[in-house]
């Protein structure tokens, strides 16, 4: 699928909520078009609203790139990120440094083990 630019995209979600607005009686077209019209106008744009946001869902999906969604997962904070990966049972333990874990609510998120015993 070919990149979609998103200016396009932005129009086209324009056109697509003017369209919801005049089907779903939100946008009156009284005095705008002529009175007789009105009926066929609302119909067209319905049909244009639920075809035209189906079109920007898709088009939004493709536009999804990996860089994208790692970028959306890196701004989640690193805390809830191990305290959702600490849920999943096959997990016995996450380690990680000390303050990182203090700033987890699972158990299962550890800092590093002590040193035991003294140097020779």
């Amino acid at each position: 699928m070919p990149n979609i630019d998103p200016v396009v995209r932005f129009w086209i979600g324009i056109v697509v909520t003017v369209a919801i607005a005049i089907s779903g009686g939100t946008l009156s077209l009284a005095h705008v078009i002529p009175v007789e019209y009105i009926p066929t106008a609302t119909a067209w744009c319905s049909l244009l609203a639920f075809v035209g946001s189906a079109i920007l869902t898709a088009l939004n999906g493709f536009a999804s790139t990996n860089s994208s969604r790692l970028a959306s997962v890196a701004q989640v904070p690193l805390d809830q990120k191990l305290d959702a990966i600490a849920t999943i049972p096959e997990v016995k333990s996450i380690v990680t440094t000390q303050a990182v874990a203090e700033a987890t609510t699972s158990d299962k998120v550890v800092g590093p083990p002590k040193a035991t015993g003294t140097k020779t």
